[in-house]
């Protein structure tokens, strides 16, 4: 058991200095909005006509260049989680919340009338931005959306960056 562990904790130490080795490649989103509101239409624009996420949602390069170098050491399961352990829990939250949203709206015509925010939150050099709600109005009817977890901030512009059941 402790030879198991400490294969794990030198993996994860090897994945931290890939991560490390991003900082300096100063990247950048390949697509994305201009505020924080457009970046959640967008990417529920995305889901709704093509049951996927592709350019408003980030891509496992954007997480790795962008999002992990900012939030490594900053409490979440990426400072204790292999990245291929890493990857499969976020590609399974991903497919839920995409199916959430997409169960939720069924395709149907909808507006966005609310997001309410949370304070933004600094990650080195991008910020985090965490909807308290977001309401939408399909028909007659208002439903909370609460899969969009986060949206960060770089200095181009804003992506959702974080989804989930």
């Amino acid at each position: 058991m402790e030879a198991e562990n400490q294969k794990v904790i030198l993996r994860v130490e090897k994945d931290h200095e890939l991560i490390r080795a991003n900082v300096s490649k100063k990247s950048d989103w390949v697509k994305f909005s201009k505020t924080k509101e457009l970046a959640v239409q967008n990417f529920l624009k995305e889901v709704i006509q093509n049951k996927s996420q592709n350019d408003y949602y980030v891509s496992w390069d954007e997480k790795m260049n962008i999002i992990f170098p900012n939030i490594l050491g900053k409490g979440t399961l990426l400072d204790t989680t292999p990245l291929l352990e890493y990857k499969k829990v976020l590609e399974t939250r991903e497919t839920f919340a995409i199916t959430e949203i997409n169960n939720r709206i069924q395709g149907k015509p909808y507006r966005i009338i609310s997001i309410d925010w949370e304070k933004p939150r600094m990650y080195g050099d991008i910020i985090g931005h965490k909807p308290k709600t977001i309401k939408i109005q399909i028909d007659n009817q208002v439903i909370v959306l609460d899969q969009i977890k986060m949206i960060f901030g770089t200095k181009s512009g804003y992506k959702v960056g974080v989804i989930g059941p």
